[in-house]
């Protein structure tokens, strides 16, 4: 005699399986943050809340229940995308300058790819504070960079208690924003663009690997 459920014996369909509440945060926060990167890619000035909610089909509230503010959505916005980067850098089988070279271009393909949305306002505090004090955009540039660092340290003989000065120095002479400019304005190459600052970036591990001081 047949076990099956009466449901199925009779030939009635199954209930549909309902999505789950973290389906539903998993979608929305999904839907906020690629909204956010539309906006704020095309139209920096018209990124707001409101907006941003609108673009994603959700209400302002629901918008407000994930990200108590604007600034916090885009962070959330730009760690994702230095996920990209860090996954990215861990799949390179190269060394030395090769290695930081491919990394830059990576980071630089982002910057001009998601364009101003990658351009956040800076905070008070400067990046070896945040990185002390474990704030996660801070770690995560730290996980990107800090192996491609470390190779180019290698090369120009400079010690490895130098590296927070040149995790520091690597930070903010490849900012986005500045990156941009160099894209937009001066209307470099990006061959020679990455090329140039990689050895200019070079010529800095160099000068504090040889300098000295009484």
């Amino acid at each position: 005699m047949s076990t099956a459920p009466a449901a199925a014996a009779s030939g009635s369909p199954a209930p549909a399986r309902r999505r789950g509440p973290r389906q539903d945060v998993a979608r929305n926060k999904a839907a906020l943050l690629a909204a956010t990167g539309e906006l704020l890619r095309d139209d920096p000035d018209s990124a707001t809340m409101p907006a941003i909610a609108a673009r994603a089909g959700l209400s302002v509230a629901t918008a407000y229940r994930y990200y108590p503010s604007l600034d916090e959505l885009h962070r959330e916005y730009l760690l994702n995308v230095l996920d990209q980067l860090v996954h990215y850098a861990a799949t390179l089988d190269l060394d030395g300058a090769d290695l930081f070279e491919a990394v830059l271009g990576k980071w630089f393909e982002l910057v001009v790819s998601h364009g101003p949305a990658m351009v956040l306002v800076r905070s008070r505090e400067g990046f070896l504070t945040r990185l002390a004090r474990g704030e996660r955009h801070a770690r995560i540039i730290d996980a990107a960079w800090g192996p491609a660092i470390r190779e180019l340290m290698r090369i120009e003989d400079a010690d490895e208690t130098l590296y927070d000065y040149a995790l520091a120095t690597c930070n903010a002479l490849f900012n986005s924003r500045e990156l941009l400019d160099l894209h937009t304005v001066a209307r470099r190459a990006p061959s020679h663009i990455i090329r140039d600052l990689t050895e200019t970036y070079r010529g800095t591990l160099r000068g504090i690997a040889r300098t000295t001081y009484p």
